[in-house]
């Protein structure tokens, strides 16, 4: 007996079904690939210098303008972004997977609506969301205009 799948495959790809924290989950690992990404990238393009000055000079001169096109501050504010939103959801995660500021645990009735998902966990959510937004601003700032806000 085949099971029908009424909804189709584009209904994988509906972002409402999902709730925010699964949202976190996939944004906290896509950010720390592109993390390690970049680490690997910059540790290479540092190393070059080892080469000798023509091949550091070289190297600087393709990647300050690969395309022409200096891509420099808008890559510096993506790993920002990235950084900044791994580390404070990384400070979320070991807060509320530590047990703290979670409720206490109770017996499951239907029909259940997880007490892990809100209170605490919103609030930190939303505390995310807000230094997220601050520190962003000011790097962002600071790494166009090279004022410190």
């Amino acid at each position: 007996m085949a099971i029908e799948n009424k909804k189709g495959w584009i209904f994988w790809f509906n972002p409402l079904k999902y709730s925010s924290d699964k949202w976190l989950y996939a944004l906290h690992r896509l950010t720390g690939i592109a993390l390690g990404l970049y680490l690997m990238a910059h540790v290479f393009e540092t190393s070059r210098i080892l080469d000798g000055p023509i091949t550091w000079n070289s190297t600087m001169v393709f990647l300050d303008w690969p395309f022409g096109v200096h891509f420099g501050p808008y890559i510096l504010s993506g790993i920002l972004l990235a950084a900044t939103f791994h580390a404070l959801n990384g400070l979320r995660l070991t807060i509320t997977e530590s047990g703290l500021l979670m409720p206490k645990p109770y017996r499951i009735e239907y029909p259940y609506k997880a007490k892990s998902l809100r209170g605490w966990n919103m609030v930190l959510k939303i505390l995310l969301g807000i230094f997220m937004i601050i520190i962003s601003i000011f790097g962002i700032v600071y790494i166009f205009t090279g004022v410190i806000l």
